[in-house]
């Protein structure tokens, strides 16, 4: 994981996974983001 990822997808517990990507700034999804994102192109 790096800034140059794009997204990242977290489900329950993601430990250290989730707060690497809040160190980095990233975007940050769950499920329901993920599926948002996969049925519309768009996270938001």
């Amino acid at each position: 994981m790096s800034r140059k990822t794009d997204y990242v997808v977290v489900g329950a517990n993601a430990g250290s996974k989730e707060d690497k990507a809040r160190e980095l700034g990233l975007p940050i999804l769950d499920e329901a983001g993920f599926r948002r994102l996969l049925e519309t192109g768009r996270a938001d």
